[in-house]
């Protein structure tokens, strides 16, 4: 029995600046905050993302995204509009993917993870060589996509477990039969 109650339009807009807000914050924190080993940095966005997406559908993932993309662009004072496009692509084609897998699969956020960073890293790279400045591929794998794949790969399990945790206690449902 779920809740079929419409939301006002009130409600609507302050759930989406709440997003936006906590989204920039995250960005911020990836740009300015996080470590960076070997001058990798952790793309944060794209894991929450993506593990967010893995839950509650592609459509809410992309909204994720477009926001997220806007806020990262803002924060490393890129292209306007470049992180965006690419989280955007990373994150519809893998939880599009994926989305016909059972939710409990372990290895569903792992793929995820590794589709979504080479999907983002190759339109980051195909638009940043378009308007930006050429870009060595190799050197790019290699230095780049590589290390950023693995860094987002490692902590998505756990991620993933706390998205679907939370969203299991918002909705409040028993994860086993109750006779």
């Amino acid at each position: 029995m779920g809740h079929s109650r419409q939301r006002r339009i009130e409600e609507v807009i302050a759930h989406e600046a709440a997003l936006i807000t906590a989204l920039l914050v995250v960005a911020l924190v990836q740009t300015a905050l996080l470590p960076r080993p070997f001058g990798v940095t952790f793309n944060l966005l794209l894991l929450l993302t993506i593990c967010h997406g893995l839950v509650a559908g592609p459509t809410s993932a992309a909204r994720w995204a477009f926001y997220g993309g806007l806020a990262l662009d803002l924060c490393a004072m890129t292209l306007f509009g470049l992180h965006a496009l690419a989280l955007l692509a990373g994150a519809i084609v893998a939880t599009q993917a994926l989305s016909r897998l059972r939710r409990d699969n372990w290895l569903v956020p792992i793929a995820g993870a590794i589709l979504a960073s080479v999907v983002y890293h190759g339109v980051y790279a195909f638009l940043s060589a378009l308007l930006v400045a050429p870009v060595d591929l190799q050197a790019y794998a290699l230095y780049a996509l590589l290390p950023d794949t693995l860094i987002v790969t490692i902590p998505s399990l756990p991620t993933y477990l706390v998205f679907r945790w939370n969203e299991a206690r918002a909705r409040r449902s028993v994860p086993i039969d109750v006779y």
